[in-house]
């Protein structure tokens, strides 16, 4: 410890009286300049790994600690595979680009290939679910039909991320439809399809018109997803889709569980999906409810009333935005129209311009 440091240290555990005022300040400057030497120089890994290594320290955050080392927040992500969304940890090790790799791409690399020869616990740690992060995996959810779901994919994908929870159309294929939405939705968190409680034959699944059935499929789900992933699956703010009879179930569950999913991408939506006590709850939770996206084609037989339920979302100020693109009828045009949807959830998540 530092001379100065130490002296100061004893004469406060030992409560010794101080020569006169002046020598106490000049003292706790030198104690506080060396504090800062400590708190502030990155630590460097073990060995010469050419990187530069902060500790994140209680309180500290992405904005701060690039702004300390004159850095952009982008770059600091990049370089640690993070988004600006994930949380840090106290004793957490972030790689610090230099004035040179603007972009902190080149940091990564290094980062990346310096765990690789460390062959660490950790890097064995990092690599372990990567293997199977593009592959369409099974949940078991207690109570319910199992589940389908994708990983999340990109920079933070081991870190906190929302669930994008999709609910299938009557005769709905979960499974199918969960890699057809992965493709448009992974890099923004988890892709989650639950199977309706109805078995329909060959792999397609039903609702049974029953949005309470619904509901607790996809609490249970949620919940079974945050069982095996823990703090990787985000429980509050997530993002709840729905088509046709999968509809009713989002708008209902929507408006019941609006901290849980706060956005909604709603496809054909339809006032008959909202009795009494569904647009009760939308004017009593109205205020937890983010965003609502509508999609429905011009040629589909509810799209005078999505219009309307456009209105009342509107009426309970609720933002909202609908598209109505002129060539589609009542389908999931995921394939022909992959931008559309992808727009919305972007929307959804940060609020940004189509």
């Amino acid at each position: 410890m530092n001379a100065a440091l130490s002296i100061v240290v004893r004469r406060v555990l030992t409560r010794s009286p101080m020569p006169n005022s002046r020598s106490f300040f000049r003292l706790l400057a030198a104690l506080l300049m060396v504090l800062a030497t400590v708190v502030g120089s990155p630590a460097r890994a073990d060995g010469n790994d050419g990187l530069r290594w902060h500790v994140v320290s209680q309180g500290q955050r992405l904005a701060s600690i690039a702004k300390r080392y004159r850095v952009t927040v982008d770059a600091l992500c990049t370089a640690n595979d993070l988004s600006r969304r994930d949380p840090l940890r106290v004793g957490q090790r972030l790689a610090i680009p230099d004035a040179e790799d603007k972009d902190g791409s080149r940091t990564r690399d290094a980062r990346a290939a310096y765990e690789r020869a460390k062959g660490g616990a950790d890097a064995h740690a990092k690599a372990a679910p990567e293997r199977d992060s593009d592959e369409l995996q099974v949940l078991d959810v207690p109570g319910a039909p199992h589940a389908f779901y994708y990983e999340p994919s990109g920079p933070g994908r081991h870190g906190l991320k929302p669930v994008l929870m999709y609910l299938h159309a009557r005769s709905g294929d979960p499974a199918g439809d969960c890699r057809r939405w992965a493709g448009v939705a992974r890099r923004l968190g988890w892709v989650v399809c639950p199977s309706g409680p109805e078995d329909r034959g060959g792999g397609s699944r039903g609702w049974n018109n029953s949005w309470p059935a619904g509901h607790n499929i996809v609490m249970a789900t949620l919940a079974a997803l945050r069982t095996k992933y823990g703090r990787r699956v985000q429980l509050r703010g997530n993002t709840i889709i729905g088509f046709s009879e999968g509809a009713l179930v989002a708008m209902n569950v929507g408006v019941r569980e609006p901290g849980a999913f706060s956005r909604w991408l709603i496809l054909a939506a339809n006032t008959d999906y909202w009795g009494v006590e569904g647009r009760e709850k939308l004017n009593a939770n109205r205020g937890a409810i983010r965003r609502v996206y509508l999609i429905t084609g011009q040629q589909d037989g509810v799209y005078d009333s999505t219009l309307q339920v456009r209105d009342w979302l509107q009426s309970a100020r609720v933002a909202t935005r609908v598209s109505t693109p002129s060539d589609m009828g009542h389908e999931l045009a995921l394939d022909s129209k992959p931008a559309m949807y992808r727009a919305a959830l972007v929307w959804l998540e940060k609020g940004t311009p189509r």
